[in-house]
């Protein structure tokens, strides 16, 4: 091989590695500064609230404290490299494209979704699953404290809070409508739990009123595929905050 071909493949290696380095922003304001742009809903006025620090990754929880209804800002960081994505209160509904969703949208939309969101997380940062999944972990117990095994505990889905500040302003289902469908959440969780192979995690968050259904459908070494499926259920407080 040439000695001019060698050197426009160190080149071309040299670029890559560049482009690699460069993805996400340099600072965490950078980041958010991006997702405010994009969805200007959000309140600007937001302070941090909770960091978790997980050796060269951390997840930083970001939004407006003396709001009662408010929208959040997810700071990722992976070797001083940061990516924030929106994190929506039940309002946007698209934005979480909740399963067997029947509540006309109040709020306008978002034109994204959680899962696509988490998505491009993965590609800015260029998560591998075992960052995927140091990140799901915290985010999912540090930041928002969410309940698991939940096929286990049948009587946290039997504490019916329909009507709350937060949840009437985006929702005119009545109640019977509601926890029917929280039921029948609860119902589906039970049913996953009897397979034999399980691909899938549940996640209440309780203060949130959603439960998350992570997916993985990686089937190779090495491979980072995922699904998020999300359920609204809001008539239900196993910690009455919403």
């Amino acid at each position: 091989m040439k000695p001019a071909t060698l050197l426009l493949i160190a080149f071309s290696i040299l670029i890559s590695c560049h482009k690699e380095n460069k993805s996400g922003f340099d600072s965490p304001e950078e980041s958010i500064k991006s997702v405010l742009d994009n969805f200007p809903m959000i309140d600007k006025k937001l302070e941090k609230v909770t960091k978790i620090d997980l050796d060269s990754l951390s997840i930083t929880l970001y939004k407006n404290p003396e709001k009662k209804d408010y929208d959040e800002v997810l700071v990722f960081e992976k070797n001083k490299r940061f990516y924030s994505i929106p994190f929506f209160s039940n309002m946007y509904l698209d934005y979480w494209d909740f399963i067997n969703e029947k509540q006309p949208l109040l709020y306008p939309k978002t034109n994204t979704t959680f899962e696509k969101q988490m998505k491009i997380l993965v590609r800015e940062l260029n998560l591998k699953p075992a960052d995927f999944t140091i990140f799901t972990k915290a985010m999912m117990s540090n930041i928002l404290n969410t309940e698991t095994n939940l096929y286990l505990k049948p009587k946290i889905f039997e504490n019916y809070v329909y009507s709350t500040y937060r949840v009437d302003k985006y929702k005119t289902e009545d109640s019977d409508s509601c926890i029917n469908r929280t039921q029948s959440v609860f119902k589906h969780i039970l049913k996953d739990s009897e397979k034999t192979m399980q691909y899938n995690q549940y996640f209440l968050d309780s203060e949130n009123g959603r439960v998350y259904e992570l997916i993985n459908d990686s089937r190779k070494r090495g491979e980072l595929k995922f699904k998020i499926k999300t359920y609204r259920i809001d008539c239900f407080s196993y910690i009455l905050n919403i």
